[in-house]
């Protein structure tokens, strides 16, 4: 049995201006962007590793730097890591933010290269990508030598690693040749739902930020003091900033959880916007930070900050939708996504630290995720709803679906429905102009019929005269003329006259509108009586 090797017939058409690249040039990218990102990244973290070292009195070598900068690229990747036998998950945010920028920009650049089409060509970018990093992660762990302070468990490299590669090369993918025509194919509220959750965690972003800010401005006294316990030299000031800031993203999901009021905890203290209890103190400028009393009155009226962000979320949609069911729905789907990223990022930034006085590092999940979904989900959900007072509803022609004609009616059908249509509205306006040039007649005005079109019978008199006067013919002897005077006439009634008035137009009465469900009603009633004449005459006719 043969095998066709032409490509498939169901693939979107690509730019005819640009030519498909063949199977060797295909090979070549995949791989640059496989193992392109993986160096990439690992490159970016050496210097990081180099400072560490060299603040920490070690010396600088480039030998130290790469091997310090494979348990980075490691942490990186999420890797729960094992710190002299102690277990160590509270990895910092900021490299792996950095790791996650780097392979989106080179999954994006690969599908470009291959030509932009994200159902053929955007499988192997992201099995390429991820295999090499899921790859390479276990390969890192196993090299690390037993004697080492830092080791990792190698099925955890390859599915941590694997994980967060596939991320970022999905993401980059759809960020470069956007969604594929066949997935826009969804309603609208799930679109615009879609943009709300993201919205909601920019927004939460931004509100986390901003407190963030406040700590730290807050507690800069108690860093300072921490700043110069823990490093009194400019090395190792500089590796402790360095550290502070690979930890500052971990430090904003902590404010995130403390101002949708699920708070967190540090070993055994506990931060929240209605209480808190102080742990045992740090040296570390970021744990120096922490609340080390009870939260001020104010404190609870940081949930409207959420609350605000909601409202922008319900607004968003609102004015994007105008049925309220979609809106409703949009909202929904808005704090789903909401709530999942604040979830996601609650559990990426804490974990176990080391079994030591502050382990562990909790930014409650359980808690973030309802709170993440009240706040915003439900607020924007009411602010959707809501109707303001200008916003009248729109009434649309409503069809009786009976009348309807029939979807598969031919094209003569439905051009002699249109001339029916035409004609009824011509009678209809017609009838109109008809009965506003009718005038008013007074009854003074009438029409007198002429004496020769009164019948006999109308005149009684008459029947009288003739049934009552004799007739003399023989029995009368002759007599001499005499001039004698006529008699009197008779009174004679007056002829009646018939009177013909007519009837004065009277206002026309206020007219439904008409709509096309009449027209057709209409026009099907004089087609069957035509039908049933037509029927009455052939049954009359010569059998």
């Amino acid at each position: 049995m043969s095998r066709s090797l032409a490509p498939p017939t169901d693939l979107p058409a690509a730019d005819p201006g640009s030519a498909q690249p063949d199977s060797v040039v295909r090979l070549r990218v995949l791989c640059a962007a496989a193992m392109g990102t993986v160096l990439a990244s690992y490159t970016l973290l050496v210097p990081a590793a180099a400072a560490v070292g060299w603040t920490a009195g070690d010396g600088l070598s480039f030998d130290g730097a790469f091997a310090a900068a494979i348990p980075l690229w490691l942490a990186a990747h999420q890797i729960p890591l094992v710190l002299s036998g102690q277990p160590f998950s509270v990895l910092p945010l900021l490299p792996t933010a950095v790791l996650f920028a780097v392979v989106a920009l080179g999954a994006g650049w690969a599908l470009r290269r291959l030509g932009g089409r994200l159902r053929h060509d955007g499988g192997p970018v992201l099995v390429g990508i991820a295999g090499a990093h899921a790859a390479v992660a276990v390969l890192g762990s196993a090299l690390l030598p037993r004697a080492a302070e830092v080791a990792a468990q190698p099925w955890a490299a390859m599915v941590g690693a694997g994980l967060l590669a596939g991320s970022a090369a999905l993401t980059g993918m759809l960020r470069s040749c956007g969604l594929p025509p066949e997935w826009r194919t969804g309603p609208a509220w799930l679109r615009v739902g879609m943009r709300g959750g993201a919205l909601a965690l920019a927004g939460l972003t931004a509100v986390a930020s901003v407190l963030l800010v406040v700590a730290l401005v807050t507690a800069a006294p108690r860093m300072v003091t921490a700043y110069r316990a823990l490093a009194p030299t400019f090395g190792d000031g500089l590796g402790v900033t360095l550290l502070g800031l690979a930890y500052l993203p971990n430090a904003a999901v902590g404010a995130l959880s403390w101002a949708v009021g699920a708070g967190f905890s540090v070993g055994t203290a506990t931060m929240s916007p209605f209480d808190a209890r102080p742990g045992v103190p740090s040296s570390f400028p970021l744990l120096a930070a922490l609340p080390t009393g009870v939260p001020p009155v104010w404190a609870p009226a940081v949930l409207a900050l959420p609350v605000i962000v909601g409202l922008l979320v319900g607004l968003s949609v609102r004015r994007a939708l105008p049925v309220p069911a979609d809106r409703i729905r949009a909202t929904v789907v808005a704090g789903l996504v909401a709530a999942s990223g604040a979830t996601l990022l609650a559990l990426l930034a804490g974990g176990r630290l080391a079994a030591g006085p502050y382990d562990p590092v909790r930014f409650p999940p359980e808690l973030v995720a309802p709170a993440t979904l009240l706040w915003v989900g439900g607020v924007a959900a009411v602010v959707a709803i809501l109707r303001r007072p200008d916003e009248n509803p729109e009434y649309a022609e409503v069809v009786d679906e009976s009348a309807r004609p029939p979807a598969e009616e031919t094209a003569e059908e439905t051009a002699e429905s249109a001339a029916d249509h035409a004609e009824v509205e011509a009678e209809v306006e017609a009838d109109e102009e008809a009965d506003e040039s009718a005038e008013p007649v007074d009854d003074d005005e009438v029409d007198t019929p002429a004496a020769d079109d009164i019948d006999d019978e109308d005149d009684p008199d008459d029947e009288d005269d003739d049934t009552e006067r004799p007739v003399a013919e023989h029995d009368a002897p002759p007599v001499e003329a005499v001039d004698v005077d006529p008699p009197p006439a008779p009174a004679v009634a007056p002829p009646r006259r018939k009177v013909f008035r007519r009837r004065a137009a009277e206002p026309p009465a206020p007219k439904r509108p008409r709509t096309v469900a009449d027209l057709v009603a209409e026009r099907a009633a004089e087609r069957a009586a035509a039908e049933r004449a037509a029927g009455d005459a052939e049954g009359d006719g010569p059998g």
